[in-house]
């Protein structure tokens, strides 16, 4: 056995009896020492953190009902202008406008402020902001809640509640009985999320769809990298490849697959902005997709009306039997030289109208009557231009088995809305022996549009 064999098998010595004892007792004590620190370190911590944690909590405390107390006077200060405003003049605010201070003013006395941690506070807060912009963005005003910094982000140490820079695009597509292809041009523009699908609102009868998008824009931007504008024109050119004007029919005008196109501003945006947008768009069609492309409104250079076009065309003239539009054009040629695009038209697209103004309603009334020609003269003598309601477009059109109804465009609706067209068709109908229905918007009001789209963004 070599040495480092016996190094390995080397057993120390038994340790005395006495010894082990000793060594024993020294771990026990060190053991309970040890827990005595920790008991009396956590006793003296325990009282420090009741000290310290009630200030702290009182802190916090002060800070957030502080910040909440700030939020709510600061809209309970709004409400009473406006309220008094409306006091001194009801007509100051649309109706939309007036029912959404209303709602203001609920939310603001059903704020629970004595009882913090009430589950309906968080709610309430939510649906109150809401409120204050979607009242701002009708209003056109930038107002903001410049305050403690909360879930919306910081900008210098202060909360911003209001930036909003949108431009809306309304597009009307010559097809809604096909739901595949509508469903494709859908699916063109969610490739560009920043732009959104606000509403869509189709009619069979008329074989019409018309779609409502809304995206942020920003001020310094080139026109041409807008996402509504991508949006839009992957719908346009997806609804060229899955739509066939030839095979179209339809009791509803039209001039092409995509028939119109209409740029608005909201919020902060400007009308010129958006004719920004429809100009770039209105190129990129012409010159990419060879259809023939017409502006009007604020994209034109002379602010030539959607409704002299349309008369130029030959829009308002049904090309089939029975008030019906069916096919392409009656002619390759065009009557009016395009801004954009070619000079001859492809009879499965048409053409494209397109054009940027301040927000439009669309309202139509039917009438329980197949007398297409006593409608039409109901419809101008609805419209400004037969002199009737100020700012009113109107034409009558065949609407189903037994119905016609009074298509209306409400250019300015703060100054004629809805109720007043209602009233007034009621009234001309009546005198024609006629019994008119209840009327609908086709698409959602410019204030639920911005409220949509508030709702959808993260």
């Amino acid at each position: 056995m070599d040495i480092f064999d016996s190094c390995l098998n080397h057993q120390p010595p038994p340790m005395a009896n006495n010894a082990k004892n000793s060594t024993d007792d020294f771990f026990e004590s060190s053991v309970s020492l040890e827990k005595s620190h920790i008991e009396e370190g956590y006793a003296d911590g325990y009282k420090v953190g009741l000290v310290e944690g009630k200030q702290d909590g009182y802190e916090v405390g002060m800070k957030h009902g502080f910040e909440a107390g700030e939020e709510l006077g600061f809209y309970r200060g709004l409400v009473e202008v406006w309220i008094a405003a409306i006091c001194v003049d009801t007509n100051c605010f649309s109706a939309r406008i007036k029912k959404n201070i209303q709602r203001m003013k609920e939310l603001l006395d059903q704020y629970p402020l004595v009882d913090p941690e009430h589950e309906t506070k968080d709610d309430l807060v939510e649906e109150l902001r809401l409120k204050f912009r979607a009242v701002c963005a009708t209003l056109g005003v930038k107002l903001e809640y410049n305050g403690y910094p909360n879930r919306l982000g910081t900008l210098g140490g202060r909360s911003k509640m209001l930036n909003l820079t949108l431009a809306c695009c309304k597009v009307y597509i010559s097809e809604s009985r096909n739901k595949a292809a509508l469903e494709m041009i859908e699916r063109a523009a969610k490739l560009f999320p920043k732009a959104r699908i606000i509403n869509k609102f189709e009619d069979d009868t008329y074989n019409r769809v018309g779609y409502t998008l809304v995206s942020k824009i920003t001020p310094k931007a080139a026109s041409d990298i807008s996402p509504l504008k991508e949006a839009v024109f992957a719908m346009v050119k997806s609804a060229f490849e899955v739509v066939d004007l030839d095979k179209h029919r339809g009791s509803h005008p039209r001039l092409g697959v995509v028939d119109h196109i209409c740029f608005h501003p909201l919020a902060d945006s400007s009308l010129e902005q958006a004719a920004s947008i429809a100009r770039s768009l209105a190129s990129e069609i012409g010159t990419s997709l060879e259809v023939p492309t017409f502006l009007y409104g604020a994209a034109h250079q002379r602010g030539r009306t959607l409704a002299s076009v349309r008369r130029e065309l030959g829009y308002f003239k049904p090309n089939a039997h029975g008030s019906i539009w069916a096919g392409g054009p009656n002619s390759d040629d065009l009557p009016l030289d395009p801004d954009e695009g070619p000079n001859q038209v492809d009879q499965s697209k048409g053409i494209v109208v397109m054009g940027a103004t301040k927000w439009v309603d669309n309202y139509n009334v039917p009438i329980f009557s197949t007398d297409i020609s006593t409608v039409q003269r109901i419809a101008k003598c609805v419209s400004e231009r037969g002199g009737g309601l100020p700012s009113v477009q109107a034409v009558g059109l065949p609407y189903g088995k037994g119905l016609t109804e009074v298509a209306c465009n409400l250019l300015d609706p703060s100054l004629v809305g809805g109720d007043k067209v209602q009233l007034e068709v009621e009234r001309l109908a009546l005198e024609k022996g006629l019994v008119a229905g209840t009327g609908y918007f086709t698409d959602l009001s410019q204030e639920k549009v911005v409220n949509a789209f508030l709702e959808l963004e993260p």
